[in-house]
């Protein structure tokens, strides 16, 4: 039987159908109740974006799983944001568990208390995150586990004792955000014997992509400090610290001889002859 093109009954019912969805949903909203009613465009550009913004909050496909939970971290690609507020900066969603099957088998087994596993939770947690591009801070984890960020610290500090080769992703570590022992020297001297990012990122056990960022605002700050730029301007131009700053200039002092004493500005003024006699 030859098919004919469609209807217009069918167009009617199949188009009507079709606009039933969430596109269509925030589209009414914004023309009805936020003034786009003659900009339809631009309308559409936005519910694009929003699309696009809930579909990267999308964690994984499928419900989440007993004792799992959704948290917000900084997100890992975007890591040269760091200095902004929270509100400003990219974020990531990723699905943790609070606890895993493992966990809870030594608990059941009477193996391991909960106390006991606090440091490998919070390291496991840490790591689930990160690997889905969340990069989250002792707040962060010690919300979910119910404990103080300075307890997450320590048990983080004390896993590090046990397993000193494991890179621990977390704030402190890939941002420099708190107290933590900073990796800038490391990383700035095994730039300077000729190692690459990637070679660096090995050497100290540390995430490359951080690595490249100690590198690079250390060059920034020595190459400006070399042009007589004084900490505040440094700060300023790099949008760094006056703390960080400090540190890299310290490191310039000590590992290369340079001097954090500014060349005297250049006058703009011409020179004026002597007229004495």
């Amino acid at each position: 039987m030859k098919h004919s093109g469609p209807t217009w009954a069918s167009a009617v019912h199949y188009s009507t159908l079709s606009a039933k969805n969430v596109r269509s949903v925030l589209k009414q909203e914004l023309l009805t109740n936020f003034g786009f009613e003659h900009m339809f465009l631009v309308a559409d550009l936005l519910i694009d974006r929003f699309l696009a913004i809930l579909q990267e909050c999308h964690v994984l496909e499928g419900a989440t799983e007993p004792l799992q939970t959704v948290v917000f971290g900084y997100d890992r690609y975007h890591q040269f944001e760091y200095m902004r507020r929270p509100w400003q900066v990219h974020l990531k969603a990723a699905r943790v568990s609070l606890i895993s099957s493992e966990e809870l088998a030594r608990l059941t087994q009477g193996t391991a208390s909960l106390h006991d596993l606090t440091a490998e939770m919070a390291v496991r947690i840490l790591k689930e995150a990160y690997g889905q591009g969340a990069i989250l801070s002792f707040v962060d984890v010690g919300l979910l586990l119910h404990l103080a960020p300075a307890s997450v610290a320590r048990s983080v500090r004390h896993y590090k004792e046990t397993h000193p080769d494991d890179f621990v992703p977390h704030c402190g570590t890939v941002l420099d955000m708190g107290p933590t022992l900073t990796h800038k020297r490391p990383a700035v001297i095994a730039c300077l014997q000729s190692y690459t990012t990637t070679e660096a990122a090995r050497l100290i056990k540390h995430d490359p992509a951080a690595v490249d960022r100690y590198i690079n605002d250390y060059e920034r700050v020595r190459e400006l400090v070399r042009e007589g730029k004084d900490v505040p301007r440094i700060c300023f131009l790099t949008k760094l610290s006056k703390h960080v700053v400090k540190q890299y200039l310290a490191l310039w002092q000590e590992l290369e001889g340079g001097s954090t004493a500014p060349a005297p500005p250049e006058s703009d003024a011409p020179a004026t002859k002597d007229i004495t006699h």
